[in-house]
């Protein structure tokens, strides 16, 4: 490694211009033996091309790519000129130069300091004053600092566990030394010195050194002792060998004053101390905001977070208190990632300008509301991570490799193995303004393509994670880390690598499970830029029917899968990555967490994927592999056939029609919905609409919205939309909502939106304007009580009356066992119920839909709700209003028999299930489905009603 000494300086030397600094420079490294004479000219020739002054009177003069090879060995050779020299045409003046001679990358880690250096008046100063080659030499390897008196937060121990103040001089001599503060003879002073009563418990001790450093510790005793008849909370070691010390001497003299020195014991933090020693607290307004966001301050919620302060002038920091880390931008998506803020974490932020009180009440609503992110309770207990255990054995054939589920699904193909990108670029570029240049033009390039993309995609969770990469994309500080590597020399490429690297790996060390595995979301956005800057975008697919196995899969990567990946296999990743949430929005099977022995598989090799199983069965034996593809062949000849049938309506075979209808959550979703064969869309999620924007729409946004569904779906086909529901699982930042122990049981749905009635009255406005007199369902969320629904009704009441030629229809969803067992009630006053079955069952058995062990069992074909669907839809014919269902029982084949045989008219799914649920349907009589549903309301449990399925054609059901 390449050690810079204090022979390699010289102190003192005079040049009239550049030309004869250089010559100078040369002339060293030259007689060092570092270059061959002809050097000098290479060095000459680069200052032609591009100058190499870096600011603050530092340039590092150095050769041409040409000259490399007449460099004899890698080393660098600096030289001052307190006198000054010229070195530009715009007033530059050298003081320092540091000559490179460069045939390897040793040299890195000093020009990596120099950045520093330069952002640093003070330090500047001292490297071009000193009158030691060695302070110098400290000062390019970065083992000095300003003001050479050394105080950081490594420098400061609270509760030390020490209970003696024999302990404590101890401990603050270990810490002065370590910082180069005092020589090994003279730790035995610190013992030696009586230390002065500062008060409130704070004593100090001054040690005159010989060393480096000027340094200071500050330690704390386990609990408050005594000392000459005073108690003993803190005490200041310092060590200085001038007066680099006194102003710290000064702030505690102002604290003492002031009658702040008891704010030392009640630190909690090192970094607090720090801050109150030197001064370095943030001015502005502060506010303090507890972290609700279950996986912490990930990327999603931190780009919201950064797109709202963006929308200011304000100066915007944010700090989070449970943590050591400084204070940092609130406009960088990457810094707030940096802060490692988890769960019930303290972020403390801080404004400083005139209108901060409405600017910090705008950002508390937002972290309060969860940034888009599901608002859990914060616990008192700390989060303890899952831990896994890698696995690296080779996989032999018959193996069964197991994983986690990131999407369903069954898949049998040959099995490729995909290594991770090598991108092939130089270290050093010729000229740092070209380099600059195709920088600029890279970023701007996948910016396009992702703006493109977003454009184009009727996917919500992929448009969400776009919009984040996005901001990832245009953060400041990867593009500013990357602008300081290539004004030192470095290529577009190695630059950029280097700045998003060091993000990643930051973010991996995350204990947080999902913070941790967001850091492929920074590495796909990195390698998107490194492809566009070394031309190597995209490897060439594989035309065959493949599983597709790596280490782990980048969202952009899945986004642009083709038809020949049947599934996807990792080693690594998690499933609530973006990977995972896309490839469940795509019907893409995706196991991960499988381990490195995945990656051991011979390309070729047959795999069955059993996400369902969450298994991956390696080379499985022919009898194996026969059956699963002729499972697999009927389920496919089964989806071909529906899809050829998909405009066909869902009409039994004596003549019962159910309408099929489509869940959408955009608007740009409904030509594909109709190109599926939906007869309308039977639920439109509404408030993904308001998670698009980070203030509340307007009546204008939204009725554009409204409207390009209406038109989309033509004459004939009705809309149902269902009003915003958001609470416990998808809160809003700018509809902020008190701290719940259960958010599900609490303050969500249409309990929100009485609470809001501004927001629900302009929703419904623009509900009415988009409508324009057609046909139009509204139904609402979350419905309890008679009173909800009348206080609702008496809201819509006021709103329709500008609407004289409106054609509404309005129903409420049965969501909870409540209103199923009021229906009748109920009845009495809507138009038609719509039955949400993902959380009507959630609430009838009592399961979390998340939860880890007990999700399984939270089947909402459970006779129980299933029950609650009958009671709901006799209740509804009895006063002559219809049923339908929106959740996932209804894209369920056999499901959607169980509900036609109960009466539901109206079955709302994902669009890729329509084509098989209509064809499912044409193949029963009604009489059959009525009988199958009977037996299944008898059944005892899920288990039993499953089985069905499986004798129905026994029972000539």
């Amino acid at each position: 490694m390449l050690k810079l000494t204090p022979q390699d300086i010289t102190l003192t030397a005079i040049a009239e211009n550049k030309q004869e600094a250089i010559a100078l420079i040369a002339e060293r490294m030259v007689g060092d033996g570092l270059v061959e004479p002809a050097y000098q000219q290479g060095m000459l020739d680069r200052e032609q091309q591009t100058s190499t002054y870096l600011g603050n009177g530092i340039a590092i003069p150095h050769g041409t790519i040409e000259t490399r090879d007449l460099v004899r060995q890698t080393g660098l050779r600096v030289v001052r000129f307190p006198n000054g020299v010229k070195w530009g045409e715009d007033g530059q003046v050298v003081y320092t130069a540091v000559g490179i001679a460069a045939k390897s990358d040793e040299h890195l880690t000093i020009l990596r300091q120099l950045t520093h250096v330069i952002a640093d008046e003070a330090l500047s100063r001292r490297l071009h004053t000193t009158e030691s080659a060695d302070e110098v030499r400290r000062i390019l390897s970065g083992e000095a600092l300003a003001g050479s008196f050394v105080f950081t937060a490594n420098q400061v121990r609270l509760k030390s566990g020490a209970d003696s103040y024999t302990e404590l001089t101890a401990l603050a001599g270990a810490v002065l030394w370590n910082a180069k503060a005092l020589t090994q003879q003279e730790l035995a002073s610190v013992y030696a010195r009586n230390p002065f009563y500062l008060g409130e418990g704070v004593w100090v001790l001054s040690v005159s050194s010989q060393a480096e450093n000027g340094a200071a510790a500050v330690v704390q005793p386990e609990q408050t002792i005594s000392l000459y008849g005073e108690s003993l909370n803190t005490l200041i070691a310092i060590s200085t060998h001038d007066n680099q010390h006194l102003p710290l001497l000064e702030k505690l003299t102002e604290l003492k004053l002031d009658g702040g020195l008891k704010k030392l014991a009640a630190c909690k933090r090192s970094v607090d101390v720090i801050r109150l020693l030197i001064s370095q607290s943030l001015a502005g307004q502060q506010v303090v905001c507890p972290l609700p966001i279950a996986h912490g301050l990930h990327a999603r919620p931190a780009a919201a977070l950064a797109r709202i302060a963006k929308q200011y002038d304000a100066e915007i920091w944010i700090e989070n208190l449970d943590s050591d880390s400084p204070a940092v931008s609130a406009r960088s998506v990457t810094k707030l990632i940096s802060l490692g803020a988890q769960l019930g974490h303290r972020l403390q932020i801080t404004v400083d300008d005139a209108k901060a009180d409405s600017i910090l009440e705008v950002i508390a609503k937002a972290i309060a509301g969860g940034l888009g992110d599901p608002v859990v309770r914060i616990s008192s207990e700390p989060h303890q991570p899952a831990k896994t255990e890698t696995v690296v054995e080779t996989v032999k054939p018959g193996d069964q490799v197991y994983g986690l589920t990131g999407a369903p699904g069954v898949a049998i193909a040959p099995a490729y193995v995909v290594s991770e990108p090598d991108y092939q670029f130089e270290h050093h570029a010729v000229s740092p303004e070209a380099e600059l240049v195709r920088f600029h033009k890279a970023l701007s390039a996948v910016s396009v393509d992702l703006k493109n993309k977003l454009d184009k995609t009727a996917n919500t969770e992929l448009a969400q994670i776009i919009s984040m990469h996005l901001e990832l994309l245009l953060d400041p500080e990867m593009k500013q880390e990357t602008e300081k590597f290539i004004a030192q020399g470095d290529s577009a490429e190695w630059g950029w690598k280097q700045s998003f690297e060091a993000l990643a790996s930051l973010q991996e060390q995350s204990q947080e499970v999902l913070l941790a595995e967001r850091a492929i979301d920074i590495r796909d956005v990195g390698n998107r830029v490194l492809g566009k800057l070394t031309g190597q975008e995209s490897a060439g697919s594989i035309e065959a029917d493949h599983v597709l196995v790596c280490q782990e899969i980048a969202p952009s990567e899945i986004s642009e899968l083709d038809a020949s990946v049947k599934a996807v296999v990792t080693a690594a990743g998690g499933v609530t990555s973006h990977a995972a949430i896309l490839a469940r929005s795509l019907g893409i099977p995706l196991l991960v967490g499988c381990g490195a022995k995945v990656l051991t598989i011979t390309d070729g090799t047959d795999v069955i994927v059993d996400c369902e199983a969450k298994v991956l069965t390696v080379a499985p034996n022919a009898d194996t592999v026969a059956a699963a593809k002729a499972t697999m062949a009927r389920e496919q000849k089964l989806n071909e056939e529906a899809y050829k049938t998909r405009f066909e309506p869902a009409v039994t075979t004596d003549g019962h029609h159910v309408e099929v209808m489509a869940n959408l959550t955009a608007a740009k979703g409904v030509e594909k919905a109709v190109e599926l064969g939906c007869e309308g869309v039977g639920l439109f999620r509404s408030e993904f609409i308001y998670m698009d924007h980070p203030q509340e729409p307007t009546i204008e946004q939204q009725q554009a919205e409204y409207a390009r569904v209406l038109d989309g779906l033509g004459e004939g086909k009705p809309l149902i939309v269902r009003t915003l529901d958001i609470g416990g699982d998808k809160p809003l930042p700018y509809m902020p909502m008190d701290e719940e122990e259960n958010p599900f049981l609490g303050l969500r749905g249409i309990r929100l939106s009485l609470r809001y009635p501004r927001t629900l009255i302009h929703q419904l406005h623009a509900l009415l304007r988009a409508a324009a007199g057609r046909p139009l369902r509204i139904m609402f969320p979350m419905v309890t009580d008679i009173q909800e629904w009348r206080d609702i009704k008496a809201l819509f009441d006021q709103v329709v009356a500008d609407y004289p030629d409106a054609q509404v229809e309005l129903g409420i969803m049965i969501e909870v066992p409540s209103a199923a067992m009021m229906a009748d009630i109920f009845a009495r006053e809507v138009d038609f119920f719509s039955v949400g079955t993902n959380d009507l069952t959630q609430y009838a058995l009592a399961i979390d839909r998340g939860h880890p062990e007990l999700s399984r069992q939270a089947d909402s074909i459970h006779p129980a709700v299933l029950r609650l669907i009958d009671t709901t839809v006799r209740a509804a014919q009895q006063h002559g209003i219809w049923v339908g269902v929106c959740g996932e029982l209804a894209s369920d084949p056999l499901g959607a028999a169980i509900l036609t045989g109960l009466g539901v008219r109206e079955l709302s799914m994902s669009t890729r299930a329509m084509a098989r649920v209509k064809a499912h349907i044409r193949g029963f009589s009604l009489t059959q489905t009525k009988e199958l549903a009977q037996r299944a309301l008898a059944a005892e449990n899920s288990a039993a009603v499953r089985a069905l399925s499986v004798n129905r054609e026994a029972d000539h059901v």
